[in-house]
């Protein structure tokens, strides 16, 4: 049986998430955050300060209460617990975010851009990690491989699928699309 959840946004829901607890988070233009449980009953709303659309979520897999959430250039940190003021912010990169991704440890985050750059922050030190500038276009997505914490996949706008090892220089394997069709 399909469900209808509603009343949760007053904009388009621009990206969503679900943490290992059962609940569910979604972000959507002009900075709104909601969290539902999983039977699709509304359980918090906060609206982000700046009123960025919130372009993509991430829960922590090292802790389920902390959601990492992306809006224009930064990305904040909440408790959904308390959703209604950040614990901290990050403000790395350079334009709007379009994918955010942690890894299984728990202590990397990558942030995926308009100019086709990924930024890894280290979340225990709060310094960047890595700068990787492999795309040459809007890069759209990226997520860590599974059981390789320190290696990315990526893809953009440019047709690029990027695998980044750990040493990014020398690890970077790239497949074009274009190449498949």
């Amino acid at each position: 049986m399909t469900l209808k959840w509603t009343c949760g946004h007053s904009y388009s829901i621009l990206c969503l998430n679900a943490n290992t607890e059962g609940l569910v988070v979604s972000g959507a233009e002009r900075g709104e955050l909601t969290t539902w449980s999983e039977q699709g009953i509304v359980s918090g709303h906060t609206k982000l300060d700046g009123a960025e659309d919130v372009t993509s979520v991430a829960f922590s897999p090292s802790c389920h209460n902390r959601l990492y959430v992306s809006h224009g250039e930064m990305v904040s940190v909440l408790d959904v617990r308390a959703l209604t003021i950040p614990v901290e912010f990050f403000h790395v990169n350079e334009d709007e975010i379009n994918c955010i991704s942690v890894n299984e440890a728990g202590n990397l985050l990558a942030a995926a851009d308009d100019s086709g750059t990924i930024i890894v922050v280290d979340l225990e030190s709060k310094k960047v990690n890595r700068c990787l500038r492999k795309h040459s276009n809007i890069c759209s997505a990226v997520t860590f491989q599974p059981q390789r914490p320190q290696s990315l996949v990526s893809c953009g706008l440019d047709m690029q699928l990027l695998w980044a090892g750990h040493d990014e220089e020398k690890n970077v394997v790239g497949l074009t699309l274009n190449d498949l069709i």
